[in-house]
């Protein structure tokens, strides 16, 4: 979000007070300078209008106004603004990094994800190191994805409903959550690594032992001098935090306390990264849950067995993921389902139809003490 009162120095009153008559979001006088800017807040951008028009042969008309269509925090109807009022706006920053379209989803038809789940219960059942790869698309039930359907990092983030989402609001961990825990318990688990920061691993259960968070934990930050690691039951925020530092300081020796979450062009936590390529490089059968294998160096873990191994027999791969990866032609088993639908079958496989029932008895218990 972001008002165009931040902007002072770029927008002068009297052109503020010109966008909202021109806007049509009042039929009643213009209000006060200050409680006109207040009163534009913009929630997020729906549609962009103006560019270049490449077919004109003038080139002095060529180029038509430049317009946002705006989308407000105070419920008005969406209005087009002109760009010059939004220039270096966290919301067009967003817009402007966001995708232009989004990858197609693609299902199989049920009877072949059923014969394909077989054939990864069979796979799971004789792995002696099966290690699981999770991506933003298990937790897709209950939060947006980055790249999925209407997600986060795409053109149409503002029909996704699940946008505002958060897991401190109660939200549970998912079917595919459950069914890893249950699988783990069963002896099915050796590792897991997520690219998700959302807690929602630890909260369903899953052995933090057996856990490597390569993105960091939202509800976690840690000291900077004796690394004294702090579990919170609140979100840490991003929005306020300089460089990593949250304003908080370590109970044990005074130091500053910093965020967990490792944004693009951050390094990946050494420990988690070490701990996890040696897990993947030693697995003989990798699982990719809802990932859209974009991101290295975790996209390439589930492939590394594959690579370095040359003797039969050779690892096996499978992704579980509604669009295409740059991966999908490594990978000895693609499934095109949701996780919940695929890991849920798979138990059913191998630890009998009333799998869940315990497994949501468990998580119960747990997701109340973080």
């Amino acid at each position: 979000l972001f008002s165009l009162s931040s902007f002072s120095n770029e927008v002068s009153p009297q052109e503020v007070v010109m966008l909202k008559q021109s806007s049509k979001r009042k039929a009643s006088p213009v209000p006060s300078i200050e409680a006109t800017v207040e009163d534009a807040e913009i929630a997020y951008i729906i549609d962009e209008r103006g560019n270049v028009d490449e077919n004109s042969k003038n080139k002095k008309k060529r180029r038509k106004k430049h317009e946002y269509l705006c989308a407000w925090t105070d419920g008005e109807d969406p209005q087009w603004i002109e760009a010059k009022y939004i220039k270096g706006s966290p919301a067009l920053e967003q817009w402007e990094e966001a995708q232009h379209e989004e990858a197609p989803e693609v299902y199989d038809d049920a009877k072949v994800v059923r014969e394909k789940c077989k054939t990864l219960s069979e796979w799971l059942k004789d792995a002696k190191r099966p290690c699981f790869l999770l991506g933003a698309g298990i937790s897709a039930p209950v939060l947006p994805t980055f790249r999925g359907k209407h997600g986060l990092w795409t053109k149409n983030a503002y029909k996704n409903e699940k946008a505002n989402a958060k897991v401190s609001d109660g939200l549970q961990p998912t079917l595919a959550h459950r069914a890893l825990v249950a699988l783990e318990q069963a002896g099915h688990v050796y590792w897991v690594a997520t690219q998700n920061y959302d807690d929602l691993s630890v909260r369903s259960g899953y052995p933090v032992s057996k856990l490597s968070e390569l993105h960091g934990n939202i509800f976690t930050e840690s000291c900077r001098d004796c690394q004294t690691v702090y579990r919170r039951d609140f979100e840490v925020p991003l929005n306020d935090s300089k460089d990593h530092e949250t304003g908080r300081t370590c109970d044990d020796c005074c130091g500053i306390l910093r965020d967990n979450i490792i944004h693009f062009d951050e390094a990946l936590p050494w420990h988690e990264l070490k701990m996890a390529n040696a897990k993947f490089v030693g697995s003989d059968l990798t699982i990719v849950l809802g990932s859209s294998l974009k991101v290295e160096p975790a996209a390439s873990l589930p492939f590394r067995s594959i690579r370095r191994t040359r003797k039969s027999p050779t690892p096996k791969a499978c992704v579980i993921n509604l669009q295409a990866t740059p991966y999908d032609e490594e990978a000895d088993l693609l499934i095109r389902n949701t996780c919940d639908k695929v890991l849920d079958a798979v138990a059913k496989d191998l630890l009998g139809e009333t799998w869940d029932i315990l497994s949501q008895n468990e998580v119960i218990n747990l997701v109340g003490s973080p």
